[in-house]
């Protein structure tokens, strides 16, 4: 904050009043508040995507492209299930969000697990398929034959809609609905046998496979899960608050993701606690923008500049994990 409050000075404003507007933006009002949690509720997901199978050693950098096709399914199940009450309509809506964003991260899961291909690798490749796939169906094939010349499908219906539980902040159901799969998540990796096998492989996947557990099967549900968490992301944020399909929907919650999982040190609280002070950073660097007129530029460095530090606080914990990764692999490969 000190080197972002130069960075301020540098352009010409007052810092002090500059943290104390983005702070107010973010909290002082009940429609601030509301664009905090629905800034945050994806956040929270896509961390959460991060999270789980960073706790069984892998780096899921795909959530972005998860994210895309979770969506994209949503969008078909909400406008192709059409008359389906609502109790039974939205639920499945989700539900095929999180299919398809967990058949989107089982597959470099599989590529891992089957292949020994790096699943840095194909999760940033799976993030251009994902978004391009997108970006040509709502171009053609799903395009709303009414939509001006935007490229978007139908508004999808009120059926399949996720509903305002705070009228006055603008909140949905979706940060209930994301708080139930953080403590899902925790219940998942501290209470099942699934999360200790997760915590054993990447603890040491040799010495996991020694103990009988299936290693291979384990990183797959891994990647499976946490693409789950990323397209019900999706499905949150086009059912919630976009209601319509485009192929810009996301700002970047998948990469702004493994910074939250991080800065929550792949813990589910710690994810919650994470997506709620970015969710506020963006509504503020946003306000700070529009109501004192500071330059883009400035408002989203700031943003950077905080990132930044947070995780070079961290960088010994995530070079240490890689060291491990490193000698792990050269040990299964001799």
């Amino acid at each position: 904050m000190l080197v972002g409050a130069i960075m301020i000075l540098v352009a010409g404003f007052d810092p002090v009043e500059t943290y104390l507007t983005l702070l107010k933006a973010a909290f002082g009002s009940p429609r601030g508040i509301g664009v905090t949690i629905t800034n945050a509720t994806p956040l929270l997901l896509a961390g959460l995507a991060v999270a789980i199978p960073f706790r069984c050693g892998l780096l899921n950098i795909g959530g972005e492209g998860q994210i895309y096709i979770g969506g994209l399914t949503a969008t078909l199940a909400a406008l192709y299930l059409p008359g389906l009450p609502f109790l039974l309509h939205l639920p499945l809506t989700l539900l095929a969000g999180f299919s398809g964003g967990a058949l989107w991260g089982a597959i470099p899961g599989w590529l891992l697990a089957a292949r020994k291909l790096n699943e840095v690798i194909t999760t940033i490749m799976m993030n251009f398929i994902g978004f391009w796939l997108v970006s040509f169906l709502v171009h053609g094939p799903l395009k709303d034959p009414d939509s001006f010349g935007y490229a978007w499908t139908a508004e999808v219906p009120i059926s399949a809609q996720i509903p305002l539980v705070f009228r006055t902040a603008r909140i949905n159901l979706g940060i209930a609905l994301a708080l139930i799969c953080a403590l899902l998540a925790y219940f998942l990796l501290w209470r099942t046998t699934l999360g200790y096998e997760m915590r054993a492989v990447a603890a040491q996947a040799q010495t996991a496979r020694f103990a009988g557990i299936h290693v291979e099967r384990t990183m797959i549900l891994a990647m499976l899960i946490g693409g789950g968490l990323a397209g019900l992301a999706g499905a949150a944020v086009i059912l919630g608050v976009q209601l319509r399909l485009s192929d810009f929907f996301s700002p970047g919650y998948g990469f702004t993701a493994i910074a939250v999982a991080l800065v929550g040190r792949s813990s589910p609280l710690g994810v919650v606690l994470a997506a709620l002070f970015f969710g506020a950073l963006e509504n503020g660097a946003g306000s700070i923008e529009r109501s004192l007129g500071i330059p883009q530029g400035v408002a989203s460095s700031i943003q950077g500049i905080t990132l930044v530090f947070i995780l070079a606080s961290q960088s010994l914990t995530i070079a240490h994990w890689l060291q491990k990764r490193r000698t792990v692999q050269l040990a299964e490969h001799h």
